[in-house]
């Protein structure tokens, strides 16, 4: 059984975000009507813990960038569905810092709160975005189960977790089941299956050029053609 958990970062108006890890709001409608209208149901990555079923669909944000937040989450609720966006809990409401990144508004407390309460889940991406391949067990436990904290003093729920960068060891799932994470997401390109590790899930990225033909493309005819 396949999932489509969909990956996106900024959403907004190129002109002022750029192309880069950015899709405008029409184009993000486009995909999302397309769903709605096919019937799927849209699902928090946490709701995959509890099991797998036929068309569903998981729409995700990473880093928590206010266009995601005040932009693509509203643009599920109005279709009847729900999301998923990763916040770094150091940076909350301040710009992101990463590098190889320009700085862009972050989403504070309130209006996660606000998106919790419409139904969308405040996912766990860290304190401080770090590469957790780079870190020992003491600092990565730090990181995830600090991040988890935060989001509770906040009242958020929280529950599954992006990797930043998609960056790990041998040690970190050990620390992610410590801390109790039941599903965690990674920028490993491919639709998830019912079979794959619940640790390690990946997703199909979008970028700024996928209109809903190329997006189709990449979900359902491309993976059908034999690798030569």
């Amino acid at each position: 059984m396949r999932i489509p958990i969909l990956g996106y970062h900024k959403v907004g108006e190129s002109a002022t975000f750029g192309r880069r890890l950015n899709i405008e709001p029409e184009r993000l409608e486009s995909h999302v009507r397309f769903f709605a209208r096919r019937g799927c149901q849209f699902v928090r990555v946490r709701d995959l813990a509890d099991g797998w079923h036929p068309k569903r669909v998981a729409f995700t944000f990473d880093d928590g960038f206010q266009g995601a937040v005040e932009l693509g989450l509203p643009c599920l609720t109005r279709h009847g569905g729900v999301g998923t966006v990763y916040v770094v809990t150091d940076l909350v409401g301040a710009t992101s810092t990463w590098p190889g990144e320009n700085a862009y508004p972050l989403a504070g407390w309130e209006a996660l709160r606000a998106a919790a309460g419409n139904g969308h889940e405040v996912g766990n991406h860290t304190r401080t975005h770090a590469r957790l391949g780079e870190l020992s067990p003491e600092l990565q436990r730090d990181e995830i189960a600090g991040a988890a904290v935060a989001l509770a003093r906040e009242g958020l729920e929280g529950g599954s977790f992006c990797l930043p960068y998609g960056s790990s060891s041998d040690e970190t799932r050990g620390v992610l089941e410590e801390c109790g994470v039941k599903v965690c997401v990674t920028i490993r390109k491919a639709i998830a299956r019912d079979t794959d590790d619940r640790l390690a899930l990946p997703r199909v990225f979008v970028a700024y050029g996928d209109a809903l033909p190329l997006l189709l493309y990449r979900l359902y005819l491309r993976p059908l053609i034999p690798r030569l």
